[in-house]
């Protein structure tokens, strides 16, 4: 039987010890293999040209060049590339700067170790892992967006359906929400595929936000 290919992994952060324990972190993933390190933005976009990893963790504020600078010059010169924001910041505002430069995930420094290397095998399989901690500000920031009290859209859910999208908007994973709500993960994913083409999102996000700014789930 051949060996499952690694996710290749780049970690850019201008702290020394918080590369270090990413490092540590991932290193102890069978499937992960962190392939090179950097310290600021500029590193970052030079490191993805000469790696190109399948993953990269990149901080927000870094100097020479900030992360979402690079994170929009990585996505438009190696759109292959998934990028993964790591900071320290607990903002909506970071958070849609991050999403509109191109990273397909956003996690906090401070999260469990099993959760970031979550999120890296999630980014790689072309989910939008966003930490719980952030979602609740950016589910609060659409809610106060709108116009006034949404009506609900005349759309056919089953109870399943809407257990499952309440949980996607609280932040959690597939595999959250498989354990909150006692299914397999293939169950989870059907249910989500189902949803997406019922609200017509093109990811985990599109979703998210669509089903607040409709009213379906307040």
């Amino acid at each position: 039987m051949a060996a499952t290919r690694s996710i290749d992994v780049v970690i850019v952060d201008d702290e020394k010890f918080v590369r270090g324990a990413l490092r540590t972190y991932l290193s102890q993933a069978p499937d992960v293999a962190v392939v090179a390190e950097g310290a600021n933005g500029a590193e970052a976009v030079s490191l993805a040209h000469e790696h190109q990893p399948d993953v990269m963790l990149i901080d927000i504020q870094m100097p020479v060049m900030d992360g979402i600078a690079a994170i929009r010059r990585i996505v438009a010169e190696l759109p292959d590339i998934r990028i993964l924001v790591v900071t320290g910041h607990i903002s909506d505002v970071y958070l849609k700067a991050a999403l509109i430069a191109g990273a397909s995930g956003y996690v906090v420094k401070d999260a469990e170790p099993e959760r970031i290397v979550a999120a890296v095998r999630q980014v790689n399989a072309g989910d939008c892992p966003i930490d719980p901690a952030v979602t609740h500000l950016l589910v609060a920031d659409v809610r106060n967006s709108l116009p006034g009290k949404s009506q609900r859209p005349d759309m056919e859910l089953s109870d399943r359906e809407e257990e499952v999208l309440r949980l996607l908007c609280e932040g959690l994973s597939n595999t959250e929400i498989a354990s909150a709500l006692f299914l397999s993960e293939s169950t989870v994913k059907y249910h989500l595929v189902r949803l997406g083409r019922k609200f017509q999102a093109r990811d985990r996000l599109q979703l998210v936000i669509t089903a607040l700014r409709t009213g379906v789930i307040v």
